[in-house]
């Protein structure tokens, strides 16, 4: 007999948590099947948490895609390594927590700049849920910032991490070049224990999908939501032109193929699988895959270069080390409506350096007063940036032939820089490059580094209609009345800072959609 249920949610990350978790608190009898391609790893695990400290070996590494899996053609290398978390709670379980409203201009980038996509909402439609989105994620920030004070109704939940230490120089020269200094908003709702070791926390002190999740599991009200691990969805099938009727996974653990049908579909299942998804759904009603009739699914894939400047200061006669495992120092001077065109820049001091390895030195037999020489002696400093690219139509994700160990599907991308990138961002890398120098730091050089996974953006972005974009204001696929795709892959543009913050606030917007939804359809069943 097959399953049913109110909804089916592909994907088990920030999204579809999200949305079921807003689903729950309107009616805790709903009905939800979270399917996810990849296994669940413990988190706040001691023994796990040492074998990092001791070996850098994170316990959900085995979740990353694996080199030489996926592939890039083009003239640009798109990274994979590292990007994203297949398993129960997604890339929340890795994610540095930078939480970072985009600003209003980023809704409007081809009418300011005639180049990219606008978004079919303002930053005035998602403003309430910006405002949700920073509670339900605990965020510390700054309100006296420029960028924040005039745009919010609500100070931020959490005091901010202060400045380090370490950002002492650096935030010297900011005020000098006359870049305004702030302090990175960050989703942590517990006293930070300064390990280092973010990326795995000891004590569970950043906000995951996973925690959330499972309290949700927890609580006896809800008794009608159910996770599959290790079942990734392999097809969406239609049962008409305009509706889903179930969806096909693999049980890993069996191998045998199941199909469960719903009454409300929910793709969150990333930038990459969420349009792999939609193309492997072909049918005699979607022969080149569902939402694609316009050719439009995994085109227009962008994320964020990396721009960097790196020098040496002479003397470090105060040995400060980065204490924390994440940014406490950074600007949004450079990502306003006058660089749009540009491209925006998010910069911020790079969270690893200062460094010494104090244990290396102690391994090697180093005196006291030789590891303080070494700490007091010559020390790097590097300012970093995400640069804000425009999606082009030729840049596009596709499935390749074979599976991964998850069963997902193999990934190509086939990405080509804008004709004017270098003469961009060159412009930028000199807006960076004083700040360095104000430090009267040596040795200085420039990098850019190519875009990849951690920020991708758009395979499946909103538009006015389907001509433009696969989704519409409300992330359901055009001409398909009971799909939705809730993730960075709606997204129309990437911007220049990270998207979690907003596709958490797009999944509350998504939450009241449907819970409206159901009350709509009981009031029409009621007059009938």
């Amino acid at each position: 007999m097959t399953e049913h249920f109110q909804y089916v949610m592909v994907g088990s990350g920030v999204a579809a948590v999200t949305v079921a978790r807003s689903l729950l608190a309107k009616d805790p009898n709903t009905s939800i099947l979270l399917l996810e391609a990849g296994p669940r790893v413990e988190r706040g695990d001691r023994r796990s948490w040492w074998d990092y400290v001791l070996s850098e070996r994170k316990p959900y590494d085995f979740c990353y895609d694996v080199k030489g899996e996926n592939k890039t053609v083009g003239d640009i290398n798109w990274g994979y390594d590292g990007a994203r978390i297949m398993g129960y709670g997604g890339s929340t379980g890795h994610w540095g927590a930078w939480s970072l409203r985009y600003q209003p201009e980023d809704f409007e980038l081809r009418t300011n700049t005639g180049e990219g996509a606008d978004w079919p909402i303002s930053y005035d439609d998602l403003h309430p849920y910006y405002e949700q989105a920073e509670h339900y994620l605990s965020v510390c920030g700054e309100l006296g910032e420029s960028w924040n004070s005039h745009r919010r109704d609500q100070p931020f939940p959490r005091p901010d991490f202060g400045y380090t230490a370490a950002d002492g120089v650096m935030l010297e020269a900011f005020v000098k070049c006359g870049i305004e200094p702030g302090k990175m908003p960050i989703a942590r709702f517990r006293k930070c224990m300064t390990t280092g070791t973010c990326k795995y926390c000891p004590i569970n002190a950043r906000f995951t999908a996973h925690d959330v999740l499972d309290e949700l599991r927890a609580d006896p009200r809800y008794s009608n939501l159910e996770v599959r691990c290790l079942s990734p969805v392999t097809k969406l099938h239609a049962d008409g032109k305009a509706h889903i009727g179930a969806v096909e996974y693999i049980d890993l653990g069996s191998g045998e193929t199941r199909r469960v049908t719903a009454d409300q579909f929910i793709v969150a299942a990333g930038t990459y699988e969420s349009a792999k998804l939609l193309m492997a759904s072909q049918s005699g009603y979607h022969p080149d895959g569902v939402g694609n009739a316009n050719d439009l699914v995994g085109r227009h894939i962008v994320s964020h270069s990396f721009l960097r400047v790196r020098g040496t200061i002479s003397k470090n006669p105060r040995r400060w080390l980065q204490e924390l495992d994440f940014p406490t120092l950074m600007s949004r001077t450079f990502d306003s409506p006058d660089q749009q065109e540009d491209g925006k820049i998010f910069i911020f001091k790079n969270r690893a350096l200062p460094n010494t390895d104090i244990a290396s030195l102690m391994i090697a037999g180093k005196t006291r007063e030789e590891i303080r020489d070494e700490l007091s002696g010559p020390a790097d400093y590097e300012l970093q940036a995400f640069y804000e690219e425009k999606g082009l139509y030729a840049n596009r994700l596709l499935a390749r032939p074979g599976r991964n160990r998850f069963g997902l599907p193999l990934t190509t991308i086939q990405y080509t820089r804008e004709p004017r990138f270098k003469e961009r961002t060159d412009r930028q890398l000199a807006r960076m490059q004083p700040v360095l120098e104000e430090m009267n730091a040596k040795d200085i050089k420039t990098f850019v580094d190519d875009p990849g996974g951690h920020h991708a953006t758009s395979t499946c972005r909103m538009g006015v209609d389907e001509k433009e974009g696969v989704t519409d204001r409300n992330m359901q696929v055009f001409g398909i009345d009971n799909l939705y795709i809730c993730s960075n892959a709606a997204f129309p543009t990437c911007t220049a800072v990270n998207p979690t913050l907003t596709l958490t606030a797009m999944a509350l917007r998504l939450g009241d959609h449907l819970n409206d939804k159901v009350l709509t359809r009981a009031r029409v069943g009621a007059m009938a």
